[in-house]
């Protein structure tokens, strides 16, 4: 049987997964300067903070529907740090070096999962654009739309309220995939079958909640831009976690090897290199995605 408390040079991610996530991050970064400098085509009150069905929802009640939703994500986030313990069955692959246990998870570590991160994200973009969108229907009885978009701040968060939702929308779509297609079919295909770590009220609801309201803002609300120029924003974030889940491995279980997620587990080897690629494209292609109804919606 493998052994859990594996000497920390046996658990280091191989050369190719650190290579290809050094390369990911790069290439995300080199991005980063023709991003910022052509947001603000798309960075303005007309386009952040109106309906897209003026005739049914009007500015004010779009803003407070992303707060609302905030709201939402907020108190299950708060609920999740103070509810009880979470037990998680990882199933880790044939040919990992770790063997399946119980890893609990309570408190502001559950915050440290990717799916609370996702989660926490998409809270954040429903603030901000929420509250942006509140300001300018009240700003806009006082001042004229010249005068709104000469105040500096504005910009900045016209700016910042489209690339949180870049981010957090397809973000959150992978969550939604990986949890239906590689982590339930994974607890379902083990011997105890146990799947109760998935199915609290808590849990179901930031895994398939964060999807409906990122599509709901995208096709029915205010419709926030998703440009295919920026689809390297959404695989930053995913390397960030990917190096705090590397840092992670030993705080889990105190003396022990664990991984949250058995794909990340890095003592597969190769194995592990090719789901870091596979969930790269993934989570590309679901950038695409939100791209493609953006561009529907603007016909």
């Amino acid at each position: 049987m493998a052994d859990q408390k594996l000497h920390p040079s046996l658990s280091r991610p191989s050369a190719q997964s650190v290579a290809f996530v050094l390369t990911v991050t790069a290439a995300s970064i080199a991005t980063l300067p023709n991003i910022f400098s052509t947001i603000d085509s798309v960075a303005t009150i007309e386009i952040c903070t109106t309906p897209l069905f003026p005739e049914y929802l009007s500015r004010s009640s779009l803003g407070w529907i992303r707060l609302g939703f905030s709201f939402f994500i907020g108190i299950v986030a708060v609920c999740r740090c103070f509810g009880p313990m979470i037990a998680l069955h990882v199933h880790y692959l044939k040919g990992s070096k770790l063997t399946r246990s119980l890893v609990f998870v309570g408190g502001l570590r559950t915050q440290a999962m990717f799916t609370s991160w996702s989660w926490n994200l998409l809270g954040i973009s429903f603030a901000f654009s929420g509250l942006l969108t509140l300001y300018v229907d009240d700003s806009s009885r006082k001042y004229n739309r010249d005068e709104m978009m000469a105040l500096p701040y504005i910009q900045w968060a016209l700016r910042a309220s489209i690339l949180l939702f870049e981010i957090s929308a397809p973000v959150a779509m992978l969550v939604s995939a990986v949890i239906k297609y590689a982590i339930w079919p994974r607890a379902l295909a083990s011997k105890e079958g146990n799947t109760s770590s998935l199915k609290d009220n808590l849990t179901l609801f930031q895994h398939n909640s964060n999807i409906i309201m990122s599509l709901m803002e995208a096709g029915l609300l205010g419709g926030l831009p998703i440009r295919l120029a920026d689809i390297a924003l959404a695989p930053l974030f995913g390397v960030t976690y990917i190096f705090f889940s590397w840092g992670m491995r030993f705080k889990w279980i105190p003396g022990e090897t664990h991984f949250i997620y058995f794909f990340l587990d890095t003592t597969l080897g190769k194995t592990s290199t090719i789901a870091l690629m596979a969930l790269t494209a993934i989570l590309m292609m679901f950038h695409g995605i939100f791209t493609l109804v953006d561009d529907f919606i603007a016909l």
